[in-house]
């Protein structure tokens, strides 16, 4: 009998391994709890282990027993050894790295302010540590949600949001306390258990100075980096909360196809499975056997939404869509759910009641992958937006965040049983969490306070490396005060939200159940339109030097998208300005967060020391100080390093997924040199992990005088990667050129954009080199040579856009039959003029300012109504005083 039921539970254990996910030997996050021998110095009771020149791991145990297997946020222990030397003075063990000094009198137990101390080396942010000592300069870290906030404020308790702490701290100092984390066990689907010891200390001293980007890359090293999405999700995501139909879904692919809105990603929210008693009337709410809303969970199709799922999957896949369904899977598995009876068997309830959800049970976890959600992704679901919003903790394990612990297994599940690359959207669990992208902050209320609020909270979060947190672009649902006749969205209020979207790490539209709630960018007035789509197109130009960005992020630890005090810590200047920060390397943005005014919003920006170059504009600035500009509804305060190369897409990529990187633009802007990489890989599958990417060296010096720009040979390589590369070089606010030379042969301008020419385009003054296709493995050196004293052009394409706007104010309000004045006319039309003439720029531009001081005094010698003269007079001199 005993044998018999030896050989039952072998069987049983059999199934459930057979059920587990099959993992990669090479599968990542890397987990390498035990670090090398030659870091670890052991005495007694106490175990240090240096990890980085400034990262000591100290733990006591009362049993001289230590931890070696991964925790939640330390997962790779086993790094390089740094140099480092021990010696023990009057019963002190004293260990010393290149940046740390600490000391730990033996035998003392506990660590406490009496026997350990640290002492900081070399860092001009000097500190001298002790256990218990207060971090007051932390930087911050960021929170689980922005459910029902506004700004930093949340609606039903009046609080102000806890980021908690992060790495970063002003004193140069930070502790990551350990001791009560969760351990991962050693099997292939590594799974969570209890420490043993509760009584031990596992804490992780960072030390750094200042040095902020070396910590965080150091942090990556041993708590895992954080991983690249796949390139579609850097594209545009539609998404709202609608009980859509399979109709009105290809009706609404089919319309941002005909507006040629770019698309990548399709989210249905939870209407798509059947939400039957779904109530928000508390009158009408009805809960379940675990006490959830009855509603929110779900697994089986509406199939009158969705007649035929795969076939509208499979369409949306034919469109070049990656789709995701939303989850909320708190009332476990129904018994009116489809895939019920196969889930009760293999979980052995033969009762028929609704089988609740354990988040730490291995086999439940698996079956509901394996039986539930495996042929959802076999219909073609691509990912999944998990959306937990109930009990904080696993039931079976208090204090592990559930969180947390969904974002492991849902990501790591998918890593390690597919061959796309892993991706969900979740929200934030807590430190180690940044290992499980994308992050989605939740239901925030409509409002110009939450839009100024969200680029401070976005870069923030970098603090804890959790660098992709995917906002709910324009709000998601108005504060339940709104009036009724106000409950409509704000143009200006979304545009101004979409360009920060745009220039955030995911762009994602979304918006509660209401009506009044319509985001499609076609349903705005003309001008809003234009400037939308005009944001979402510039977002899609620059997806390769935001895939590059990410690329680094995974490299270095430091994220996309972060504070201005990473590159500039001994400036105070830098923590001030929370609504400034970089986007990678090159740029600074300093988004629109109020109303216009007048037609313009001004907003005040820091510029770090060095010099800037103002998209805008197109001037070049002298920073280390704040400068205050106009912006019209189609303007992002933008400023680049002056003489950046920011590689490009085409105007003709409208889909992520399917670029396939052999044809792009370089945009070379002016006022100095530059230094950079351009990071190329499949897109979609986790080979950029393992060496399958390319990168190209880009070089190149900008002047008034000269610009000359170098593309290294391609190294590397990856699947699908293209044999030859199509260059466009661009350079914006530029004169004319006297010479250009490619790879050491004269180009010729022409009128047209063909491969081995130039041309110069007079609206946005700019050159562009058109270089025909050449093997990606051969250099290219571009040499473009302007005039011995060419005519200033910065700032003049602010000047021309102006005076335009001006000029066709003035025609609408120009009540006569009479033509306006030919030097106003002539004023609008600069850049036309330019390109009817491109070797008449020096006098065109000469001309043009002459003209823009007679403007007033022309318009006023004619009929005009005097109130028409004056504001046209004000719109004039406004030109120049900013």
């Amino acid at each position: 009998m005993k044998r018999q039921i030896h050989v039952q539970a072998a069987i049983a254990l059999l199934a459930l391994m057979t059920a587990l996910p099959v993992l990669a030997q090479n599968a990542e996050p890397a987990m390498h709890g035990k670090a090398n021998p030659a870091a670890v110095v052991q005495r007694s009771h106490v175990r240090f282990t240096v990890l980085t020149p400034r990262i000591i791991r100290m733990e006591w145990s009362p049993d001289g027993h230590f931890v070696d297997a991964p925790s939640q946020v330390f997962i790779d222990r086993d790094q390089p050894v740094p140099k480092f030397t021990t010696t023990t003075r009057d019963g002190t063990l004293h260990i010393d790295t290149a940046s740390l000094s600490l000391a730990y009198k033996l035998g003392s137990g506990r660590f406490n302010a009496g026997n350990l101390t640290i002492h900081s080396k070399g860092f001009k942010t000097a500190f001298d540590w002790h256990p218990g000592d207060v971090e007051t300069g932390n930087l911050k870290g960021t929170a689980r949600t922005l459910d029902r906030y506004r700004g930093d404020v949340q609606l039903d308790t009046g609080k102000h949001l806890d980021l908690g702490q992060g790495l970063l701290s002003r004193q140069g100092w930070h502790l990551v306390d350990d001791s009560k984390s969760f351990l991962f066990n050693d099997n292939a689907w590594r799974w969570v258990e209890k420490r043993a010891c509760t009584d031990c200390q596992d804490l992780y001293f960072l030390g750094y100075g200042h040095h902020y980007k070396k910590i965080l890359g150091d942090f990556s090293k041993v708590a895992g980096r954080e991983p690249m999405p796949p390139r579609f999700a850097f594209g545009y995501w539609w998404s709202r909360y609608w009980n859509y139909s399979d109709s009105e879904l290809r009706a609404l692919v089919k319309n941002f196809e005909r507006y040629g809105i770019p698309l990548d990603v399709l989210v249905i929210d939870m209407d798509w499975h059947r939400t039957n008693q779904l109530s928000w009337d508390p009158r009408y709410v009805k809960r379940d056997a675990f006490g959830q809303t009855v509603g929110w969970t779900g697994y089986s199709w509406n199939h009158s939404l969705f007649p035929d799922p795969a076939k509208f999957l499979a369409w949306l896949h034919s469109q070049q869509l990656k789709v995701t369904l939303n989850l909320h899977p708190a009332s476990g598995v129904p018994s009116n759910e489809t895939r019920y009876p196969a889930f009760a068997k293999a979980m052995g309830v033969h009762d028929g009641k609704a089988i609740g959800i354990d988040t730490v049970d291995k086999r439940y976890m698996s079956n509901l992958f394996d039986i539930v959600l495996a042929p959802l992704r076999a219909e073609g679901v691509n990912f999944w937006w998990l959306d937990w919003q109930q009990w904080p903790d696993a039931k079976k394990l208090p204090g592990l965040s559930n969180t947390w612990w969904l974002n492991y297994v849902f990501y790591t599940h998918m890593q390690n049983a597919d061959k796309a690359r892993a991706l969900i959207y979740h929200r934030w669990g807590g430190l180690g969490n940044h290992r499980y992208q994308v992050g989605f902050s939740g239901d925030s209320v409509i409002a110009w306070q939450t839009l100024a609020y969200q680029p401070y909270f976005t870069a923030t979060a970098s603090n804890v490396l959790y660098g992709y947190w995917s906002h709910d672009i324009g709000g998601h649902m108005f504060s339940d005060d709104t009036p009724e006749d106000q409950r409509h969205i704000n143009p200006e209020l979304y545009v101004r939200w979409m360009q920060f979207g745009a220039f955030s790490p995911i762009l994602r539209t979304h918006s509660s159940k209401e009506a009044g709630l319509r985001k499609e960018p076609w349903r705005f007035p003309p001008a809003d339109f234009a400037a939308l789509r005009q944001i979402i197109d510039l977002r899609y130009a620059l997806a390769p030097y935001i895939y590059t960005a990410s690329r680094e992020a995974y490299d270095s630890g430091v994220s996309l998208m972060r504070p201005l005090y990473y590159a500039w810590p001994n400036l105070a200047k830098a923590y001030d300005v929370g609504n400034e920060y970089m986007f990678g390397d090159d740029m600074l943005v300093s988004p629109v967060a109020q109303p216009m005014k007048d037609g313009v919003a001004n907003v005040s920006t820091w510029l770090p020391p060095g010099r800037w170059y103002d998209r805008n504009r197109g001037d070049v600035l002298q920073g280390e100080r704040t400068v205050t500009r106009d912006y019209t509804l189609d303007e992002v305060p933008v400023f680049v390093r002056a003489g950046a190369i920011v590689p490009m897409n085409p105007p003709s990529v409208k889909k992520l997924q399917d670029m396939d990187n052999s044809v792009l633009v370089l945009r070379q802007f002016p006022g100095g040199t530059a230094h950079t990489r351009l990071y190329t890989d499949a897109g979609n599958s986790e080979g950029y992990r393992h060496g399958e990417y390319a990168f190209t060296a880009i070089d190149g010096q900008r002047d008034a005088h000269i610009a000359t720009l170098t593309v290294g040979p391609r190294q590397g390589s990856y699947p699908g990667m293209p044999h030859d590369k199509q260059f466009t070089i661009e350079l914006p606010d530029a004169t004319l050129p006297k010479s250009v030379m490619v790879n050491g042969k004269p180009y010729t301008r022409a009128d047209n954009a063909r491969p081995g020419s130039w041309q110069y385009d007079g609206d946005t003054l700019t050159a562009r080199i058109i270089v025909p296709a050449q093997n990606a493995d051969q250099p290219l050196k571009v040499t473009v040579h302007f005039a011995d004293h060419p005519v200033d052009v910065a700032g003049m394409r602010y000047r021309m856009k102006r005076a335009a706007a001006a000029v066709e104010w003035l025609k609408y309000h120009w009540n006569s039959p009479a033509p306006l004045p030919d030097d106003v006319s002539l004023a609008a039309q600069l850049g036309r003029l330019i390109d009817y003439q491109p070797k008449q720029l020096p006098t065109l531009v000469k001309a043009f300012n002459v003209r823009l001081t007679k403007l007033p005094s022309e318009v006023e010698q004619t009929h005009a109504d005097p109130k028409v003269k004056a504001h046209f007079a004000k719109l004039i001199k406004a030109i120049d005083e900013n």
